[in-house]
């Protein structure tokens, strides 16, 4: 999972560490603009729609608080970075939100991360839950959807606008018809049996599900390979074999 994120730092150096350690060691940060300013940052939040904001607390023109206080509803995590500060430090703590001293250690930085990648997956899975629950209990509904969050949206599709499904680890990307690619925090086999009921979808191996309706080619005999109209070529396992084949004449 890959996130965005804005700098907010009065000082030049201080910006360019903190981009330089974000891209050396937390390479799933992405960082989308600086600003050496509070209005300067709350400009670039509402341009950028960051999903983390790294805010130095001092800063001349006016706190990094102040940023924070031009929102109703923050929409974005914070990871506080400040020198040493007692009060502000203190108000952190007790708000239950990050912060890193000055100068920023590699081991913290990583875990500050960490953990606002963890909030941020868990607010962007409860809303994808939701939206994936009230898609399909509509007991009228033709066809299963599925909803996936892309930036700062939840996209919805058809089954039948999937084109495959890749696993990686605890996550699956969906391409869809038209070439589009999104993450979702699925594994394979939750797609397996959530589409165990629905024809167009057929998983091939441990890593790869597939709509049979994008299939241009498939092989008869050995070695068994499918190719889907995108030219793209995957290989059926041998313990798979048998089902998919009978699927496929179908």
């Amino acid at each position: 999972m890959a996130i965005t994120a804005l700098i907010v730092d009065d000082e030049e150096r201080g910006r360019r560490v903190m981009r330089k350690l974000l891209t050396k060691f937390c390479p799933e940060v992405e960082v989308v603009g600086e600003a050496s300013s509070a209005s300067e940052g709350y400009s670039l939040c509402i341009q950028k729609k960051p999903q983390l904001v790294f805010l130095d607390i001092q800063m001349p023109t006016g706190n990094g608080f102040k940023l924070l206080e031009k929102f109703t509803d923050v929409p974005f995590d914070i990871i506080f970075v400040t020198g040493f500060d007692q009060y502000a430090i203190n108000a952190i703590k007790f708000s239950a939100l990050d912060y890193l001293l000055k100068p920023v250690e590699v081991a913290e930085l990583k875990n500050a991360v960490s953990r606002a990648m963890k909030s941020i997956r868990d607010k962007e899975n409860k809303q994808v839950q939701i939206v994936n629950l009230l898609n399909n209990v509509d007991p009228d509904s033709k066809e299963k959807r599925i909803s996936m969050h892309s930036n700062d949206k939840v996209v919805v599709i058809n089954v039948s606008d999937v084109f495959y499904i890749e696993a990686d680890g605890r996550y699956s990307y969906v391409t869809t018809q038209k070439a589009e690619k999104y993450m979702i925090t699925k594994t394979l086999k939750e797609f397996e049996e959530f589409f165990s009921e629905t024809p167009l979808l057929v998983r091939i191996n441990k890593s790869v599900m597939l709509n049979v309706a994008g299939i241009k080619s498939y092989a008869k005999e050995e070695p068994y390979y499918i190719e889907m109209r995108d030219g793209k070529m995957f290989e059926i396992s041998r313990r798979k074999r048998q089902e998919v084949l009978e699927k496929l004449k179908k």
